[in-house]
């Protein structure tokens, strides 16, 4: 089963939006093992889209498109594909009804150029919207599926989810892909490859792909059902875990902050946080998790020395003799953060993020981050990039890191710079 996937939009061609959708499309028609052989980017053009349509029939299986389904001038998309199929819009009451409670809920009275979502093709089956107003559409030509879905790609997942995806693999009769992830941090790709690309190259039946995010490297395995029967996958992960099992922290997609608070549960264990560079980006990502306030007691930005003097209890003379940006002082920090908020454990972050600020001996990108429990303090120092918005995720990343390597009993103090001390 081939696919084509076209996204429609004159924001996608512009630059003003980055096409997501088309990514996360056929990274899933890739795990049903259904081969994407095109992605085509087009703009708002009746025209256009008509002769797209024409040239995938030729060509796939499944054609998907995206884009141009809301209900103002310059949503076209419905319409030229209406007209190309030879099909005609009629009037659904009961989508307009559903349009209408759902601008109620929302506190709203709907206005009244929505009732255009209420139109739809006499002959399309009509795919459930559960998180927005305009239905998805499938059309059958000729043994052919043409999904037409909204472009906005919380609406596009909900219904790739819970409608596309089971009945293509219901319907193509296809072979089950095993999808294997491991999220990594803190080591890069090339090193990775290195320390197992002979492990990878001893198991060909196994699709191997590095996706690096700026914050770690997602490694995704795909095995075929018929080869993962004739190996000893277990024995091939083990394998994977002792030679880079303390990098990885989740065998699925889940964020690290989630992950650290499932951890600090587990334990019955409280977080406070003190921040300078990350600017509370730290505390952000916690508090993005559902019920973190079972563990998370609060924090400080704490951006000026005055600041952490006076919140956090750190030593003026700290500061003269060594500076903010240094290891005594995300010592002091987490210490300080522990006892204002009676936690189990503290976390600091201090550093330069840029672009200015740097000098040779301190220099952009570089950040402490601090670490205190109730008989430790320990700090590690990392050099990032230029970059001042990477540099505050990519701290934020490695103070959370360094938490759940802790919760593990993994070493954490492995870096030259750091040092341990008692209480």
């Amino acid at each position: 089963m081939k696919a084509i996937l076209i996204s429609i939009g004159n924001e996608l061609l512009s630059g003003k939006t980055v096409n997501t959708n088309a990514t996360y499309i056929s990274s899933k028609l890739h795990e049903l093992g259904i081969e994407t052989l095109r992605v085509v980017t087009i703009g708002d053009d009746a025209a256009e889209i008509q002769q797209q349509l024409q040239l995938a029939l030729q060509q796939a299986d499944v054609i998907i498109t995206t884009g141009g389904l809301g209900p103002t001038h310059d949503d076209i998309t419905k319409k030229a594909i209406v007209e190309f199929l030879g099909s005609h819009l009629i009037f659904k009451e009961e989508i307009l009804h559903k349009i209408e409670e759902r601008f109620r809920r929302r506190g709203s009275q709907m206005p009244a150029i929505n009732r255009n979502q209420a139109m739809v093709p006499a002959d399309a089956e009509l795919i459930d919207n559960p998180v927005g107003t305009a239905p998805g559409l499938l059309f059958r030509r000729d043994g052919k599926m043409i999904f037409v879905l909204p472009g906005v790609p919380r609406e596009m997942k909900a219904m790739m989810e819970d409608f596309i995806l089971p009945l293509l693999k219901d319907q193509g009769k296809l072979e089950p892909i095993h999808v294997f992830q491991y999220r990594t941090t803190g080591i890069a790709e090339s090193r990775i490859y290195e320390i197992c690309h002979d492990l990878f190259e001893a198991h060909p039946q196994l699709e191997v792909a590095f996706l690096p995010r700026f914050i770690g490297v997602d490694i995704r395995i795909l095995v075929k059902d018929s080869a993962l029967q004739q190996m000893d996958y277990s024995r091939f992960e083990r394998e994977l875990y002792g030679r880079i099992g303390k990098y990885i922290y989740t065998t699925g997609t889940e964020e690290l902050e989630a992950v650290v608070g499932r951890l600090l549960k587990e334990k019955g264990w409280t977080i406070a946080v003190a921040e300078s560079c990350t600017g509370g980006l730290v505390q952000d990502r916690i508090t993005n998790v559902s019920g973190s306030s079972g563990y998370f007691m609060g924090g400080m930005v704490t951006y000026s020395n005055d600041s952490k003097v006076k919140f956090l209890g750190v030593k003026p003379e700290s500061l003269a003799a060594h500076g903010a940006v240094s290891e005594v002082v995300a010592r002091e920090m987490a210490r300080g953060i522990r006892e204002a908020m009676g936690t189990d454990i503290g976390v600091s972050t201090t550093g330069i993020a840029g672009p200015t600020g740097g000098t040779p001996e301190k220099p952009v990108g570089l950040i402490y981050i601090g670490l205190a429990t109730a008989d430790t303090v320990v700090a590690r120092r990392f050099v990032f990039v230029q970059d001042r918005r990477l540099n505050k995720e990519l701290g934020a990343q490695a103070a959370l890191e360094m938490v759940r390597r802790y919760l593990l009993g993994i070493p954490i103090d492995n870096d030259p710079s750091s040092k341990k001390e008692s209480g």
